[in-house]
Order: C-alpha cells, then sequence, then structure tokens
C-alpha cells in the first residue's frame, strides 16, 4: 500500500472530501420536456432580449435622445413624451410573457418534485434563472421611463393626480410570486443536494466535470453554488422593485453577470450528462411539446417587437419630417405647408420648433396666451 492509499483512506474514514472521487452511476431517465434544448433557447433568448432592450434604453439615455429638454406646452416635449411611450412598451415585450412562463414552468417542477432526479432539478434552478435576469431587467428601465414621463409632466393636475406606483401593481405581483417559487425551489435543491448518493433512484447525483473542479466535493461545493447565486439573483429581483431609479445601472449591471454564469452551468452541465441516462433514450434533444412551446413564446415576443420597432421607426420618421405628434389635424396628414398651429388660427415656422433654441419669445408668448384662454 503507497503512502498515497493511506492519505485516501485517511480522507475517507475521517469524513474529509466526501464525495470526492465518486463515480455517479445513476443520473436519471431523460425529461428532454423540462430541460430540452427548446426550453433552453426560449428561456436564455427572453433573457437576452431583454438585457439588449435594456442596454438601448441606457445608451439612448445617456446620449440625451430620450431626456425631457423642452418647454411644458410645446409640440417637441409631446414627441419627447411619447417617444418614452413607446419606448416603455417595448420594454415589457417578453417580460410579461417571461413571467407567466417561468411561474408555470415552476408550478410543473413542483408537481413532479417527487419524481424527479437531481441532475435535472438542478438543470431547472439554472433554466429558471433567466427568467430573474429578464424581469430585472425590464423591470428597472421600465420604472426609470415611467417616472421620466411622470415627471415630464408639470400641469397642475398631474400634480395633484400623481402618486407613486403601487408595490400591489399587476406587474410586481408577479414578481413577487416568481421570487417565492424560486426560494422554494432554492430550498428544495440544496435539500435533495444533502441526499447526494451514487446508486440511488431516483438519481441523486450527477457528472459535474464541466461545471466544478476534479477535487469538488459533493454536495459541499454545489450548495455553496446554489445558495450564493439564487441569493444574489432574488436580491437583485426585489432591488429593481424597491431602490429607486438612480440604482437602476449597478442594478441592471449585478443581474447581467447571471446570464453567462447560467448559461454555461446549464449548457456544461447538460453536456456532461448526455448519454449516461436510464432507459432507451440516453439524451434530451428530441423536440416534443414542451420545448416547441417555450420557442413559440420566444418567437411572439419577437414579432412583438418587430411590430412595436417598426410603429417606434414610424413615429421617429414622421416626428422628424412633421415635427408634430401623427394625427394632430383632423385628416390626419399632419401640418401644412410646415407650419405648427399655435393657438386660435396663429401658425409659426417649424424650424423654431428644432434645435437648441427650440422656440422664440414670440412663440413662447403665444404659447402662453394659449394655455391662459384655454378652458380648464
Amino acid at each position: 500500500m503507497t503512502m498515497m492509499d493511506v492519505w485516501r483512506r485517511a480522507e475517507e474514514v475521517g469524513g474529509v472530501g466526501v464525495g470526492v472521487g465518486e463515480e455517479c452511476e445513476l443520473v436519471g431517465e431523460e425529461m428532454a420536456t423540462l430541460v430540452g434544448n427548446g426550453v433552453l433557447v426560449g428561456f436564455a433568448g427572453q433573457a437576452l432580449l431583454s438585457l439588449c432592450l435594456s442596454a438601448w434604453v441606457f445608451f439612448l439615455t445617456k446620449h440625451g435622445n430620450m431626456d425631457i429638454t423642452y418647454p411644458e406646452g410645446s409640440i417637441k416635449r409631446e414627441i419627447e413624451r411619447k417617444r418614452l411611450d413607446f419606448v416603455s412598451n417595448i420594454l415589457m415585450i417578453g417580460s410579461d410573457i417571461q413571467s407567466t412562463l417561468g411561474i408555470s414552468y415552476m408550478v410543473t417542477v413542483f408537481s413532479q418534485s417527487q419524481i424527479m432526479d437531481l441532475y435535472h432539478l438542478h438543470l431547472v434552478f439554472d433554466i429558471v434563472s433567466f427568467v430573474g435576469v429578464s424581469n430585472t431587467a425590464a423591470l428597472v428601465c421600465w420604472r426609470f421611463v415611467r417616472a421620466k414621463i411622470d415627471a415630464s409632466d408639470t400641469s397642475p393636475e398631474s400634480k395633484t393626480k400623481r402618486k407613486r406606483i403601487s408595490y400591489w401593481h399587476g406587474r410586481y405581483r408577479a414578481t413577487f410570486i416568481f421570487v417565492m417559487l424560486y426560494l422554494a425551489l432554492l430550498i428544495l435543491l440544496c435539500v435533495r443536494l444533502n441526499d447526494w448518493a451514487p446508486d440511488t433512484e431516483p438519481g441523486r447525483c450527477y457528472f459535474s466535470h464541466l461545471v466544478t473542479s476534479p477535487h469538488a466535493s459533493h454536495p459541499g461545493d454545489d450548495q455553496i453554488y446554489v445558495s450564493i447565486t439564487g441569493s444574489w439573483l432574488i436580491v437583485v429581483i426585489l432591488s429593481s422593485v424597491f431602490v429607486g431609479v438612480r440604482g437602476r445601472r449597478w442594478i441592471l449591471l449585478l443581474a447581467s453577470f447571471h446570464f453567462p454564469l447560467h448559461l454555461y452551468m446549464a449548457i456544461a452541465l447538460r453536456q456532461a450528462n448526455q448519454g449516461r441516462f436510464e432507459g432507451e433514450v440516453k439524451h434530451e434533444n428530441e423536440w416534443d411539446f414542451g420545448q416547441t412551446t417555450a420557442v413559440v413564446l420566444l418567437g411572439i415576443a419577437l414579432v412583438e417587437l418587430i411590430t412595436k420597432g417598426r410603429e417606434y421607426y414610424q413615429f421617429e420618421r414622421y416626428v422628424t419630417k412633421h415635427g408634430a405628434l401623427p394625427g394632430v389635424n383632423e385628416n390626419g396628414q399632419g401640418p401644412q405647408k410646415d407650419v405648427e398651429a399655435i393657438g386660435n388660427g396663429a401658425t409659426y415656422p417649424l424650424e423654431t420648433l428644432s434645435g437648441k433654441d427650440e422656440q422664440s419669445p414670440e412663440a413662447r408668448r403665444l404659447l402662453s396666451k394659449r394655455h391662459a384662454t384655454s378652458p380648464p
């Protein structure tokens, strides 16, 4: 017996490195409906879509394209408010679908938790984390855009009616439900990891050589990963609801770290365990109803995004050409002869409504007169 054998035996007897070097003998049976390629593409695609939209919003805001800068009562100010409203609607595309899909996904997992093996439960945790990333990115930017819209409305009526968005808003309620289910999944996974065994049904182990070091201790190292990443994501999600819009960039940055992390873990864990399942089917690459549904919902979100993006593009072209909101005239054709109605038939050239010096004193006087004579 060599010194290495003595050292390894001492570790096993003393309980050091429990799970190190133990070969997993029973992973479980395939469950492509819950963790197949289509499910992974659907959830990850929605998260990537939300992150890209959020980056786009902050890019436009940084360069002043979505700032409310023009005087109250001017056409340009209304154009800016309409632009923000468009962006607010675009931001929530896919987020509502993702929330509903994520909640339904976890309810399905809980209903099958007694027969679900440890490998699939771990993979579900990584996949459903994409919902948290998507919701955080959408919510933090949606709150930011709505705050800018509310702040730009300086009319007396808005000051008396303006109020904070209720925490019982429909989108917030969906977020709270998701967080509670996600926390329950986190606890369930940690409890099941305590039952790590290489040859017990349903599968209570998995091959992790692509996601952990060769000398990792199971299940201790796995529980550390699940606890840290799960708690981190929950804090970030709740921050998108309760923290002010000033912290939006930090919240979005912390949420974005989860996307590459869980994407790698999901792909690597699937790759490490493919071909090791019990039963006739040894892989999870076959497409079925669950996978197709996830991809179809992603396609619906993309179609809605393209539709809203097209409307936004047409809106920008219209206001660039006419300098007014679409449909301001009765005929719906926009201003005629490049003039803008100021009040009681008076007109003013549109070039005064563009650039840094948006209005001359005469235009501001006419606008003030219009507001003074308009009925309350």
